[in-house]
């Protein structure tokens, strides 16, 4: 487990150890942000135990997918986030939980999300500072997580091009399988990005997200960027299974040049076999069966029909 604890004025942010937090989270204007990466929940929920949310709170930790949308419980606004990881190359949730000027982030996965927002905040606008709150903190979270999901998304297309290049220079070295791992892997980020979309059409909390609220354009912001991301995954997913298409194609042209190969073989060995039938034959009366060199004659009988067949077949374009 790894906490970290940050201090947030509009013009730094610093870090501070859990006892200075204690002593000033009560008294202080500044804003807090307390960061906790965790193996599991079991363990975050022991280390939030000090911090007395209310307990149906760490009841819905242990269920996030059922709680994707904000909503306060108590005197705490509480909710998940969605997020796809490189690392383990599934979905994840990030439990947020604001509770007067302190913002909690709980996570399994350390994706070193955190670091990009609390660059971003030195260098926020006047107007942005102005209305500097923990909600403003959330909207930067997000964005960031839609920016790491931005370049995903351009990570997944590179991938799919470079499937696109050997499907036609290295065939061989293509299986099916490596198709279906792209799918799923884009069928999971758009799953997380699904849920995003969930979580920020519906207003968090009407106290956060009025009609009069500061941070309405900021979130409405987020869900256009989160449009152009869904056009773009859209777009990688048709890529996907038009190449995967022209690759069952390519497996369907090998297996008719393969029975087409077949077919060019039995029917050349079928008048042979009717040759080899007809003198297998046990009858007394056959008359080449006395001939000094009837079973040369019948081998060269057998090639040169063989030859015929070759040649009108190969004329006729059966071998391209």
């Amino acid at each position: 487990m790894t906490n970290r604890i940050f201090k947030i004025d509009t013009d730094k942010v610093s870090e501070i150890q859990l006892n200075v937090f204690l002593a000033e989270k009560e008294i202080s204007s500044s804003l807090f942000i307390y960061d906790l990466m965790v193996d599991d929940r079991e363990e975050a929920i022991g280390e939030l135990k000090q911090f007395m949310f209310p307990e149906e709170i760490y009841e819905n930790m242990l269920e996030p997918a059922d709680h994707i949308r904000f909503e306060y419980i108590g005197n705490t606004l509480y909710g998940e986030l969605a997020y796809f990881s490189l690392q383990t190359r599934k979905s994840h949730f990030a439990s947020v939980l604001i509770k007067e000027n302190i913002l909690y982030i709980v996570y399994e996965v350390d994706e070193n999300i955190l670091p990009g927002v609390l660059k971003s905040i030195p260098s926020l606008n006047e107007t942005q500072k102005e209305n500097l709150s923990c909600e403003f903190l959330v909207y930067l979270f997000v964005l960031e997580l839609l920016s790491r999901k931005g370049k995903l998304v351009i990570f997944i297309r590179e991938e799919i091009e470079k499937l696109a290049i050997d499907l036609d220079k290295k065939q061989s070295e293509i299986s099916p399988e490596d198709f279906l791992e792209a799918k799923t892997q884009l069928s999971n980020f758009s799953r997380v990005l699904e849920k995003l979309v969930f979580t920020l059409s519906f207003p968090p909390a009407k106290d956060v997200l009025d009609v009069n609220s500061t941070y309405r354009i900021y979130f409405s912001d987020l869900s256009k960027t989160m449009g152009l991301l869904k056009t773009s995954l859209n777009q990688t997913e048709e890529r996907l299974n038009s190449l995967h298409d022209h690759f069952e194609l390519v497996l369907q042209e090998k297996s008719n040049k393969r029975l087409n190969f077949l077919t060019i073989i039995q029917a050349i060995f079928v008048p042979l076999t009717l040759l080899a039938g007809i003198y297998g034959m046990n009858f007394i009366n056959m008359p080449e069966l006395e001939l000094k060199y009837g079973y040369f004659s019948a081998l060269g009988v057998m090639i040169i029909i063989a030859i015929i067949f070759l040649r009108l077949f190969y004329k006729r374009g059966w071998f391209d």
